[in-house]
């Protein structure tokens, strides 16, 4: 398809869809208009600014959530800012979050219009869309869409029984929050879930007394962890990180005393980067750009995979009789710096590298942590091991 094809087909969507909303009577024409609505649906998807808020947040947004919990919050956050039209001057007008309790524990709940268009439980273990079917269609046809793909990946496409717009909706369901994520970065997606949204916005809001406006809030204020740093590319290769891993750098003039070995220091540096090296070439090889630090979490290296799936690894090196030691301390480093990426929002996987283990408890231990343990000692089963733990 050409560029022209494709600019001309864009334009018929968007004044196809400026009819359909133009027909319905809507308070939000008094800050709107059908063209720039429809217009809005199609264009490169940004979320809704941080400020103004339409609602305020006194406090930590993330005091008293636990890891699944924030990742909820902020998953209910970024889709309000993304995909409910002018979100902000519209709150508890147009649409509302609500928390609710349901028999599968706590659930997260996006209205719109008459329309519950998002539900994600906060353990994190189901996420559910409606979005409408027209883009998606149209992205199948295209070849743009690989069912199968989203198969593998535990996404469903169910019937709705809800009757609003019964004919012209589809019901997504994920199996978690990451998921979700990844489907929600696909462009005909996101312009799924703004039309369904733009059209259901623009009728009757019912619902105007159950408006929480401190719900909102926080959630306005946890999309921030989604936003902290540039969405991932569908080929993979976005950075994941801070900054550019650079070498560990030993001085020359260290103290020789007896509470302190040089040579072996130096040899435990030395042998560090070496695996940083192995592991940055390893996954180079495979498009991803690896660097260091996340969000001020001072992880060795951070990158994300082809699916914007973000991972972070903590580098032991194992010289002399230090095995046990090091691997203790690794794993509780990275226990921690998976926590303290989690109170951003930010789920991470991570990963022990090691020069060795000679004890094979150790890989029980850290699969019982959900963590890849990787050893430099066999590095022809690191992509293996990285692709099931993601």
């Amino acid at each position: 398809m050409t560029t022209e094809s494709m600019s001309t087909g864009l334009a018929a969507d968007v004044e196809e869809l400026t009819e359909i909303l133009a027909a319905r009577r809507s308070r939000l024409w008094q800050i709107t208009q059908p063209a720039d609505l429809a217009a809005w649906v199609f264009a490169d998807p940004e979320p809704a600014p941080l400020d103004p808020s339409p609602a305020a947040f006194d406090g930590n947004w993330a005091h008293g959530l636990d890891e699944p919990q924030r990742a909820a919050w902020a998953l209910a956050g970024w889709l309000a800012r993304m995909t409910v039209p002018e979100a902000a001057p519209t709150a508890g007008r147009h649409w509302l979050l609500s928390r609710v309790d349901e028999g599968d524990g706590p659930l997260l709940r996006l209205t719109v219009g008459v329309l519950e268009t998002l539900g994600v439980y906060e353990s994190g273990e189901e996420v559910w869309l409606r979005v409408a079917g027209a883009p998606i269609g149209l992205a199948m046809d295209a070849g743009a869409v690989d069912l199968e793909e989203w198969g593998r990946r535990g996404i469903d496409v169910g019937e709705d029984r809800t009757k609003t717009l019964a004919e012209e909706k589809l019901l997504l369901t994920c199996p978690d929050i990451d998921t979700a994520l990844w489907l929600l970065r696909q462009p005909p997606v996101i312009a799924a879930a703004r039309m369904l949204n733009a059209w259901v916005a623009a009728g009757p809001f019912p619902f105007e007394s159950r408006y929480r406006p401190e719900v909102v809030g926080r959630a306005w204020q946890a999309a921030e962890t989604l936003l902290a740093g540039p969405a991932p590319a569908q080929s993979g290769g976005e950075r994941g990180y801070d900054r550019e891993y650079a070498e560990s750098a030993v001085s020359p003039d260290l103290p020789a005393q007896r509470s302190f070995d040089a040579d072996a220091y130096r040899a435990g540096v030395t042998e560090h980067d070496r695996l940083c090296r192995v592991l940055i070439d390893h996954l180079g090889a495979e498009g991803v750009r690896v660097g260091a630090g996340l969000h001020e979490v001072p992880v060795d290296l951070a990158w994300r995979d082809a699916d914007g799936r973000q991972f972070i690894a903590e580098v032991k090196s194992v010289v002399g009789l230090n095995e046990v030691e090091q691997l203790r301390l690794g794993l509780g480093q990275v226990l921690e710096y998976r926590h303290r990426l989690a109170t951003r929002g930010l789920v991470a996987t991570p990963v022990l590298v090691v020069s060795r283990y000679t004890d094979e408890a150790w890989f029980d231990i850290c699969g019982e942590n959900h963590v890849v343990l990787l050893q430099g000692e066999d590095v022809s089963d690191w992509t293996a091991r990285l692709r099931s733990a993601a």
